[in-house]
């Protein structure tokens, strides 16, 4: 006879524990926002809350066309270039006048003077500029930003 009595309560917490697994949150205590279709869009972080880091590199236009591939780095091409492909992550880039300006990085922060077309296929980029808006833009990423610096 007292085995029903230790099976009804281990059946009823068992239960319990399988109903409240679904209440509980993921990644040690932190919750997960899942964006609706209405949010909004993504903020751009003031310059001075910008991680800015300490690997610092020069890139160079030739024959017209640049490509910044350092992940981590702060990067800054001189003067105007009629290409630039940016494909380092995590990176803050500097760059003048371009005619086309193609983003395959993730997280990173690009400064451009301006830009005839911006094409986005990575992710939470922020494409700023200094001159007139784009000609064109393109975004087939998520959580991309394009607009003008100091908005």
């Amino acid at each position: 006879m007292r085995t029903p009595r230790i099976l009804v309560p281990a059946i009823a917490a068992a239960a319990l524990v399988t109903v409240l697994a679904g209440c509980s949150t993921a990644e040690g205590g932190k919750s997960i926002t899942t964006p609706s279709a209405s949010a909004s869009k993504p903020a751009v972080l003031p310059d001075a809350d910008v991680r800015v880091p300490e690997a610092k590199e020069t890139a160079k236009c030739i024959d017209g066309a640049a490509i910044v591939d350092q992940s981590g780095t702060e990067v800054t091409l001189e003067g105007a270039c009629a290409k630039v492909t940016v494909s380092g992550n995590d990176s803050i880039v500097h760059l003048g006048d371009v005619d086309e300006l193609i983003v395959e990085s993730a997280i990173s922060r690009i400064t451009v003077g301006t830009a005839k077309t911006v094409t986005l296929s990575g992710n939470a980029n922020d494409v700023l500029f200094t001159g007139d808006k784009p000609v064109k833009i393109t975004d087939e990423g998520t959580g991309n930003v394009v607009q003008p610096k100091g908005k």
